[in-house]
């Protein structure tokens, strides 16, 4: 039963990364078997089954708004020289790639993530990394990859606060307390990340001998793991002063103005520059004289408009429930199952609030409107072929997250799975807490929903085996953050968003060998808690 209940995973991995499908494909036939086991082995309700494909074509649409509004935002800003003046104004900070890749990759989304979540940042800070010179492959890996760690926080600490609802124990202070405890672990884990994205890029995108390789990754190492402790740091003070509502936010931004103020005046960072990855022909390419006349905070004004927006939409509670309850297409009780719900506030969507940056970016522009004709059908043509990737990913999802409706008696997929774990590991359970964190975010898409499903059984098993409940719920919190990485429906979108449409299994292959490096130094980290309180 455990192999079956795996199916979920183990499906999309072999028609993604063995059979290297297109989503589409893939997906499809991942969501068939898994609909087939919740099925016959799982007894799953017809009704159950018909609410959950509803459910899973209802949220694809929601994440669709998304990126349909990122991808507009981009090809507009494309269409006005916008995206060619701010290359200029990041090549000014620093024009190597290492030092760009810990600025955009790392510190920029997690000021994003703090500020909206929800798969955004990555879909935000590909294309900015693609007008750097970064290749589509490798802008989108290095967005994916970033956009972890700060997941831990996210949207206003979401997977914190909502994320822990189910833990019997819930207050304000289990909150608190968990929260500090994963900015402790993360002193470890944030210089890891920062310096891990730049291995990533040296390692599996540059064009070096594996000698000259590590040389790169030497030069750069001080300062990537400088900037990572600056994050990590700022979040232990943050969330013991302020609360864990803006440490994600407040952290990000402290990172992202350090390494934006040290890259600048060369502290720390490499005298020889690295671009042993950028486009052959870049160093051709001509900038129209308008554009580079364009003044940088013009250019900006769309992302400054979009971040401000999120910002107020997120932390002034009675806009946030204003936008909330005004214009709500949410969809409760799917054909009348109490468990089933799909939410989808539009006013609050971030997808709503980009298409605001894209009105901005056309007025500052002072362009006709027709000449907008053809980002608009591009960015439409994009989100609907990605849509045919999203809606069977989703379905899949949601037959697997609500497979306890079912005539068997058996647990929930994902339940099932972390019961029989419990049964054969609770002796290393502090090692084994963030894998189920990461295999519910990489099903679910989500680390709010890994949390919302896991955390209740991690806490019993901590209470069962004597082991401290803060740390293990601090450990699956950091393992959902890391299995966001893989998480199907954002690796879709990033691939949209790049252009590598229906290539979403090269992504995949790229991805997998760090995020199992990144579960496994959680694990380890885990691990050594366990010996210390030996």
């Amino acid at each position: 039963m455990l192999l079956l209940a795996l199916l979920a995973i183990i499906a999309p991995l072999v028609f993604l990364v063995i059979f290297r499908l297109p989503a589409r494909i893939g997906m499809s036939a991942s969501a068939l078997i898994v609909a087939a086991a919740a099925w016959l082995s799982w007894g799953m309700t017809p009704l159950a089954m018909a609410a959950s494909v509803a459910q899973g074509v209802h949220r694809s649409l929601t994440i669709g708004l998304i990126l349909f509004g990122a991808l507009l935002l981009v090809k507009t800003m494309q269409s006005t020289g916008a995206m060619d003046r701010i290359k200029l104004g990041l090549h000014s900070i620093s024009p190597d790639m290492r030092v760009q890749t810990v600025v955009v990759a790392f510190a920029f989304i997690a000021l994003l993530e703090g500020i909206s979540g929800f798969g955004t940042p990555a879909i935000i800070a590909a294309p900015l990394l693609m007008v750097l010179g970064f290749r589509p492959i490798a802008a989108a890996s290095l967005a994916l990859l970033g956009d972890t760690m700060a997941c831990t926080f996210g949207a206003a600490a979401t997977p914190l606060i909502v994320g822990l609802e189910n833990v019997p124990a819930y207050s304000d202070n289990l909150v608190s307390v968990v929260g500090a405890q994963v900015t402790l672990i993360d002193l470890i884990i944030s210089p890891l990340l920062s310096l891990g994205l730049v291995a990533v890029l040296i390692f599996s995108f540059g064009y070096q001998s594996p000698r000259q390789k590590l040389k790169s990754l030497a030069e750069i190492a001080p300062w990537a793991i400088f900037i990572g402790l600056v994050y990590a740091a700022s979040a232990v003070v943050i969330v013991r002063l302020i609360g864990p509502e803006l440490t994600s936010i407040m952290a990000g931004a402290i990172s992202l103005g350090v390494a934006s103020l040290t890259a600048k005046n060369s502290w720390l960072t490499p005298k020889t520059i690295w671009r042993h990855h950028a486009n052959p022909d870049e160093t051709e390419e001509v900038i129209d004289s308008r554009t580079a006349e364009m003044p940088i905070l013009k250019a900006w004004m769309p992302y400054v408009v979009v971040v401000v927006l999120l910002l107020l939409s997120r932390l002034i509670d009675p806009l946030k429930q204003w936008l909330s309850s005004t214009l709500d297409a949410s969809w409760h009780n799917i054909f009348g199952l109490e468990s089933v719900s799909s939410t989808w506030n539009i006013l609050y969507s971030p997808g709503l609030i980009l298409l605001v940056g894209v009105i901005i970016a056309v007025l500052i522009s002072q362009k006709q409107l027709k000449s907008f004709k053809k980002p608009l059908v591009e960015a439409l043509s994009s989100t609907t072929l990605a849509l045919s990737a999203l809606i069977p990913t989703l379905i899949m999802v949601q037959l697997f997250t609500n497979s306890g409706i079912n005539t068997s008696g058996l647990s929930a997929m994902p339940i099932f799975i972390a019961e029989t774990l419990a049964e054969n590991f609770q002796s290393l359970w502090l090692a084994i807490a963030p894998l189920l964190g990461a295999i519910g975010a990489f099903i679910s898409g989500s680390a709010t929903v890994s949390n919302l499903t896991m955390a209740p059984m991690q806490y019993d098993i901590a209470l069962d085996t004597e082991l401290p409940f803060v740390t293990v719920l601090a450990l699956q919190m950091i393992g959902a953050a890391a299995g966001n990485a893989m998480a199907i429906h954002n690796v879709v979108a990033a691939s949209v968003v790049v252009g590598l449409v229906h290539r979403e299994n090269i992504i995949m292959r790229k991805l997998i060998v760090p995020t199992i490096i990144y579960i496994s130094v959680t694990a380890l980290i885990g691990l050594g808690i366990f010996l210390y309180l030996r």
